[in-house]
């Protein structure tokens, strides 16, 4: 029988590629930051909707007695975490070698699973790291006829893809750590609540940046409402996934799992964006694919 983190995992993964998509179309009229935005002040009202309702229908409804500073504080520092992991991946778009910065920055399973073991004492199997190197090598594999101009830009672009790496891995390991300090028995309830906190954190902190430096991008959003409702709601529904599947499962093995989202990034640039796919990013998708089968099957 499947484990209900698996196909969780995957609706969060295919979500998230979905919001990418749209989220693009955004930055032809936003900034990098202004389309950052969008993803959590659209994205709050549906998980706020979500939660009030799980949380009617739930039996064990979160209390005020449930909320601890250790779970605020791994929601404030694991949303932190996340925003500035993102400001460092937007900047390494902006450096020629950016392919190169990108896949390093895939290698937040192996960084998570550092912290999970750390942080939550939560060790990982030989064979499940096994699939997790394999899906890393399957990324470089499908990035690496974009490299380009290694020599010069190595030093800058590793450094970016390492620490947004990190900070991607130690975010996540935070929000299940989060999830799991409320001493709820009910993980689709925690893990929505945690969300909830975390994104109100991350809406509040990025809503006084953008104030002070770039307020007409409030407009902008405003009039890109369109859009920015379908990335909201694609984040929120990718969020609610991953938090979920987190909540239940080492976070190392699902954020491992997540990279099949490279298999659907693939597919949207075939048939949506009419690109041509190169032997190598086949490859690569092979590669992936391996790495994941392993962890479905001896994690």
């Amino acid at each position: 029988m499947i484990e209900i983190w698996i196909p969780i995992t995957i609706i969060a993964a295919f979500s998230q590629n979905l919001r990418s998509t749209f989220q693009k179309k955004l930055q032809k009229q936003l900034s990098n930051v202004g389309a950052t935005y969008v993803r959590f002040s659209y994205g709050l009202p549906f998980v706020i909707i979500y939660f009030l309702v799980l949380n009617n229908l739930s039996q064990n409804n979160i209390i005020i007695s449930n909320i601890n500073f250790s779970f605020l504080l791994y929601c404030l520092v694991g949303g932190l975490c996340q925003i500035f992991a993102t400001f460092l991946l937007l900047k390494i778009f902006t450096t020629s070698n950016f392919a190169l910065g990108t896949t390093y920055s895939k290698t937040e399973p192996i960084q998570a699973a550092f912290f999970a073991f750390i942080l939550l004492n939560e060790p990982i199997s030989l064979m499940g790291l096994i699939g997790i190197l394999l899906g890393l090598a399957g990324v470089v594999v499908t990035s690496y006829s974009k490299f380009k101009n290694i020599s010069s830009t190595l030093n800058y672009s590793v450094l970016l893809g390492l620490c947004s790496g990190a900070l991607f891995g130690l975010s996540a390991v935070l929000f299940r750590a989060a999830s799991h300090d409320l001493y709820v028995s009910n993980y689709i309830l925690s893990s929505a609540f945690t969300l909830l906190v975390v994104i109100f954190i991350q809406t509040i902190v990025l809503t006084f940046y953008i104030y002070y430096i770039d307020i007409k991008q409030f407009y902008l959003i405003l009039c890109n409402w369109k859009y920015g409702i379908i990335v909201g709601f694609f984040g929120a529904l990718a969020s609610l996934c991953w938090f979920y599947a987190m909540s239940i499962q080492n976070v190392a093995y699902v954020r491992a799992l997540g990279q099949i989202e490279l298999v659907f990034t693939l597919l949207v640039s075939i048939f949506y964006f009419k690109e041509k796919i190169s032997i190598n990013e086949i490859i690569g998708i092979g590669i992936t694919m391996t790495g994941i089968l392993i962890i479905l099957m001896y994690v």
